[in-house]
């Protein structure tokens, strides 16, 4: 679920909950401005804040990442000493290392953990809980909720809808509907809610199971989802994250390039990365927590990643996440270029904020391990110094080149750039190898991600990680809505 960020003043509030479209339908007490001039030095105000950032996205990510890194190159050779080839040695040796542990974290991903059977019947209250902004998710909510309430589980099943909207939907009278049929349904609005965290705390209040799953809007889990979720719990875990899979890669070349991501993220990532570092991280959707913990951790609906953050300070008093590739759900994917682009600027944002805020609390946890401590660091801290040092090699090459003073045939420079450089293709040929059958089957996206990683998809992504931390520094957290469409629901296969 994809919810406008909350701003601190009524008329930024509006702006990001109301599509601009839609403003006319509103009570003229609800979107009348003080006065007119107010409203124009506002707008006007707004259109100078947009210029700026506008501009600071597009100018300081290169002079920071190549043009003063090579002034700097310049300048040391020219008044002290020569610092590119140290420089060139660093970067060469960290690349190295970093596409090292992406392999071993790949290759840990091959391995697959099954929890074991729960004896006889002993399957506590399961609840699930939907967090939807609905005039951006009217179109697949009833489709969602009516799956939610297939699920097949031994126990009793509570499923509710925590849902925000800034004016009558008539999908809300579908919903009582369903709500009126199924005492199992409750249809919760949550007034004056303006995230997914608000939202998802205020169900809490109303969760009757012993462990509860979160969904967005566009998940549709496997039928089995909440009996194996429950498997891994009982054997003294705190929460589960699962694997999410995209059910519409078909759309366009966007959702195409993401199913694909998402099988790298999902069936590769979190899971070597579970295995590696010795403990998991909640991924937003799909996982499923205790109950008893997700009320006592809460969701801070001021972060732009509420998920990661719940789930680190989790991690921080010693809780155990698990990650399992085969508890599945299934989601939509961006279809824009632009829609892609706001979620992963959220999401990389998000991340940053989280490191901010607990790389160094978690560092001092007296309840994690050197080795988990090694892992944290490598997942928050060495994840944002990466985004920047990797592009130095591009000022070092050039300073180098312009001087005469480069090798090409080093052999430091061509092994680093042969291993570091079939990272990526092996990454894509291991998920396809563990990728969900419904994406495995298109062999030809995991060609097109391929190459589209290797001359776009990867510079892309740390392109817009860097501007992230531009953004935070900035102060600038709006967090703009990821447009849903209603699609075709999978195969009954698929979905079992």
């Amino acid at each position: 679920m994809h919810l406008p960020h909350r701003t601190s003043t009524q008329a930024g509030l509006l702006r990001r909950l109301v599509d601009p479209l839609d403003i006319a339908q509103y009570p003229l007490d609800i979107v009348a401005s003080p006065s007119e001039t107010k409203e124009s030095a506002g707008k006007l105000q707004s259109v100078f804040s947009r210029l700026w950032f506008s501009t600071v996205k597009i100018v300081f990510p290169p002079l920071l990442s190549f043009v003063i890194p090579f002034m700097i190159y310049d300048l040391c050779a020219q008044y002290l000493f020569d610092i590119s080839h140290i420089m060139y040695n660093f970067v060469v040796i960290s690349l190295i290392i970093t596409a090292y542990f992406i392999m071993v974290e790949a290759l840990s991903a091959l391995r697959i953990e099954h929890p074991k059977p729960v004896e006889g019947n002993s399957y506590p209250p399961a609840s699930a809980i939907i967090a939807a902004y609905l005039p951006n998710e009217a179109a697949t909510i009833v489709e969602t909720v009516e799956h939610l309430l297939r699920v097949d589980y031994p126990g009793q099943f509570q499923l509710i809808l925590a849902y925000n909207t800034p004016r009558y939907i008539p999908v809300e009278e579908t919903l009582r509907a369903i709500a009126s049929r199924d005492p199992r349904f409750l249809l919760l609005k949550v007034q004056n809610s303006t995230s997914k965290a608000q939202n998802v705390n205020r169900a809490l209040s109303e969760v009757t199971g012993t462990f509860v799953g979160i969904f967005d809007a566009d998940h549709h889990p496997a039928l089995s989802s909440f009996t194996r979720a429950w498997q891994w719990l009982a054997q003294g875990y705190d929460v589960v994250q699962g694997h999410c899979v995209v059910r519409n890669g078909d759309s366009s070349w966007v959702s195409r390039l993401v199913a694909v991501d998402f099988e790298l993220i999902y069936a590769l990532g979190h899971p070597g990365r579970a295995r590696m570092h010795g403990f998991g991280v909640f991924g937003g959707a799909n996982g499923y927590w205790r109950t008893e913990l997700l009320r006592k951790t809460g969701m801070d609906h001021s972060m732009l990643t509420e998920d990661i953050d719940s789930s680190i300070r989790a991690v921080q008093q010693g809780y155990k996440i698990a990650y399992d590739p085969l508890l599945i759900s299934r989601e939509l994917a961006p279809e824009t270029l632009k829609a892609l682009w706001n979620q992963r600027m959220r999401w990389a944002q998000g991340w940053f904020q989280v490191t901010l805020k607990h790389l160094m609390l978690t560092l001092r946890s007296p309840y994690l391990s050197f080795r988990q401590k090694l892992g944290v660091f490598h997942l928050l801290g060495w994840r944002e110094i990466y985004m920047w040092l990797s592009v130095q090699i591009v000022p070092i090459l050039a300073f180098q080149l312009l001087h005469e003073d480069i090798k090409w045939f080093a052999p430091l420079f061509v092994l680093s750039s042969l291993f570091t450089f079939s990272i990526g293709p092996l990454q894509v040929l291991l998920a396809y190898a563990v990728a969900a059958p419904d994406v495995r089957k298109h062999r030809g996206w995991f060609l097109f991600y391929a190459v589209m990683s290797m001359f776009f998809f990867t510079g892309f992504k740390n392109h817009i990680a860097r501007i992230a931390h531009l953004k935070e520094a900035l102060g600038e957290r709006e967090w703009k809505v990821t447009p849903r469409s209603a699609v075709q629901t999978a195969s009954a296969k698929g979905e079992a």
